[in-house]
């Protein structure tokens, strides 16, 4: 009788949160205990933050926990379950992320165990927090870590999977640490707080979860560029036979085009938006294309020297690969890809000297996530996937 009547769960509702510096997403997830199945985002909605003309971090701030607060609200209200877990994907500049390569090598043979693991874990913990301190010294707030990935371990030159216990003479991790303002995660507690109550809330970081994403849906290349360009941030990640080697940033994004279009040309970000859609749309009249492509060609000379520069930093033993894959707003996705396929000087440092573009659009990941209705909002499907994911393990 007992087996006519049990109700063995086979899913589980996660709330997810993008939450980026243009907008926050958010999207009501079914997560299934079988890994053989996909998740289903079951109600999505997002909501743009404030632009400022000026930014000011605690405004900023403040902007964003407003539409943070009505995308909970919003999601809150479908009353579709019970919520198990609320997920935050972070963007720059929401948290600051870094690649570590620790190595060890000794002559005689030891046994790498987990306490040896963690110590050298720890150390390069408190090597992030000082890098940290340097980044968000505007910011009167301790860090606190978000995540920490391991993405690889080599034993004496080799990788294994399952490193602990075993013997060797010289240990290689790849990993990532992540880390965020606790002023600002504890405030976004307190917003969940209001709605969700005592529902448990987990961080993690976008680059990561696209970085899984990406690596689970395209077989081949194993060698890439991830590359995120948000409202106020460009995120670069480079994947080296398999590996995320990297990750950088530079402060160029979707609001930097447009407060620098409203600049040049003295006019109101409204004006502005129309006038890039028009523009880009190739619809505008030649007189005014000619007109005003003096504007757009300087901005993109701008973003390509950040880009330039960004990539400079990076040790020159570190290959930049000839793929890209790219990550923005709809409006403004075919003008990056084009400014990157056009750019002497990226064609000019990756393998091959060619490069190629592929923009990670929401239905290319529908074998890997359903979507019941509404968009197919890529940032959400790619965290829901990342999600199922990292629970599998």
């Amino acid at each position: 009788m007992g087996l006519l009547f049990s109700s063995s769960k086979k899913e589980r509702l996660v709330v997810i949160f993008d939450i980026g510096s243009n907008s926050v997403g958010g999207a009501i997830v079914s997560i299934p205990f079988d890994s053989k199945k996909i998740p289903t985002i079951i109600k999505s909605t997002r909501d743009e933050i404030v632009f400022q003309n000026v930014l000011d971090f605690n405004l900023f701030l403040d902007d964003m926990l407003k539409s943070l607060n009505v995308v909970a609200s919003e999601l809150y209200k479908s009353k579709v379950g019970v919520i198990e877990e609320i997920v935050c994907v972070m963007a720059s500049p929401w948290y600051l992320s870094e690649t570590r390569n620790i190595k060890m090598l000794r002559e005689h043979s030891f046994v790498f165990t987990k306490r040896l693991g963690d110590e050298l874990f720890q150390k390069e913990i408190s090597s992030v927090n000082e890098i940290y301190k340097i980044k968000y010294s505007a910011v009167d707030s301790v860090s606190e870590i978000i995540e920490h990935n391991i993405m690889a371990v080599f034993l004496n030159g080799y990788f294994v999977p399952d490193p602990f216990g075993k013997r060797c003479k010289s240990v290689e991790i790849n990993m990532v640490i992540s880390l965020s303002p606790k002023i600002c995660l504890d405030k976004i507690r307190l917003e969940f707080s209001k709605i969700y109550h005592s529902t448990p809330v987990s961080f993690s970081s976008f680059i990561v979860d696209s970085y899984i994403a990406v690596r689970d849906r395209y077989i081949t290349p194993n060698s890439y560029l991830l590359l995120d360009i948000s409202g106020e941030i460009t995120d670069v990640g480079i994947i080296s036979k398999g590996i995320l080697k990297s990750t950088l940033s530079f402060p160029f994004g979707k609001r930097t085009f447009f407060k620098y279009i409203c600049s040049k040309l003295n006019i109101e970000l409204r004006d502005a938006k129309e006038l890039f859609a028009l523009y880009n749309s190739g619809i505008i009249s030649t007189k005014f294309k000619d007109k005003f492509a003096p504007v757009f060609k300087s901005i993109e000379n701008l973003w390509s020297e950040a880009f330039r520069q960004c990539i400079d930093s990076l040790p020159h033993t570190l290959t930049i690969p000839g793929t890209i894959f790219l990550t923005a707003d709809v409006d403004m996705r075919d003008w990056f890809m084009k400014v990157i396929c056009n750019e002497e000087y990226i064609q000019s440092i990756v393998t091959e000297h060619k490069c190629t573009v592929i923009t990670l659009d929401g239905p290319q990941f529908l074998e890997m996530c359903n979507v019941k209705n509404g968009l197919c909002d890529p940032f959400l499907m790619i965290e829901a996937i990342a999600l199922m994911r990292k629970k599998e393990k």
